[in-house]
């Protein structure tokens, strides 16, 4: 098992709400945009469910100051995620696309789990589900061909979530093995997981692709659905090329950190890390210019 470096929560804003922003930011493309934006919509609430499903266990972090860090680290930059996605869907809403009753679909689904699910199986489909946007994370970062032509800001908050999701990628999985501290029990119950919530995640990004293209009027360019499919499984392919990721899932022995990606991550805290030490300057500078409040 590879050792992971310490990751911290980063508060940057990116402002995701303005109008700057091209309706189609990925290189002019509707159905490479509305994939993304797909994802996007899905966050929230699911930032949420991770975050709660965290927490819960905590305790059992106690004695572990690495862990327990981590895990503080965790809830916290699932939180900054939260609040730039809600920021980013705002905007898509003002463009008419029907983000309210995508986000109340998920957060019934969230529910009916909730509902359904013991308080350790839900930190299960949490590890399920971190697995996957460590996978997806991994390869915008590993290919940064996937969002050639991106405005700008929009690639660079896609890459400041997938950093962050590459950094705490083992953190619900180690918490999980403390959870469930059975080895045999822990791995039938992580692969049952997965094998259920795969076709989950994958109909749902699709369907909500598929919801915000006809929401612009182009499902029927099929022209567009082929060039979409072309990217994402041909050239850059990443959902081609994270299929051996997924199937590493099963091994027994399987622990996030054994796909080596350190060295990428690096490569991009440095600009974010940057980023977010110039906004708290920023921030402290307006805050000593702001007028005193007068008393009474």
């Amino acid at each position: 098992m590879r050792i992971t470096r310490a990751f911290k929560r980063r508060d940057i804003r990116f402002r995701m709400a303005s109008d700057q922003f091209d309706r189609y930011w990925l290189d002019g493309d509707c159905h490479r945009t509305r994939f993304y934006d797909a994802l996007s919509i899905m966050f929230p609430e699911g930032e949420r469910f991770f975050i709660e499903s965290v927490r819960y266990w905590r305790d059992k972090a106690e004695g572990n100051p690495k862990l327990e860090a981590e895990i503080v680290a965790f809830i916290g930059q699932e939180a900054m995620h939260r609040r730039e996605h809600i920021e980013y869907n705002t905007r898509l809403a003002a463009q008419g696309m029907p983000v309210e009753a995508l986000e109340k679909y998920i957060t019934y689904r969230h529910d009916r789990a909730r509902a359904k699910l013991s308080k350790a199986g839900l930190l299960g489909m949490t590890v399920v589900l971190e697995h996957f946007t460590a996978m997806l994370a991994d390869q915008l970062l590993r290919h940064p061909d996937n969002l050639a032509g991106a405005d700008p800001q929009m690639a660079r908050i896609w890459r400041w979530h997938t950093l962050e999701e590459g950094e705490h990628r083992s953190v619900a999985f180690d918490l999980y093995s403390l959870v469930r501290d059975k080895p045999v029990q822990r791995y039938f119950y992580r692969c049952r997981a997965m094998l259920l919530i795969t076709p989950i995640f994958i109909s749902q990004v699709w369907a909500f692709t598929w919801a915000l293209v006809k929401a612009d009027g182009r499902q029927g360019d099929w022209r567009g659905w082929l060039h979409l499919l072309y990217c994402q499984f041909i050239s850059p392919g990443p959902l081609r090329r994270l299929i051996p990721h997924w199937f590493a899932w099963f091994k027994p022995g399987f622990h996030p950190s054994q796909h080596e990606n350190e060295a990428l991550i690096d490569r991009y805290r440095v600009e974010y890390d940057r980023l977010a030490a110039e906004q708290a300057e920023a921030d402290g500078a307006n805050a000593s210019k702001a007028p005193a409040a007068t008393p009474g």
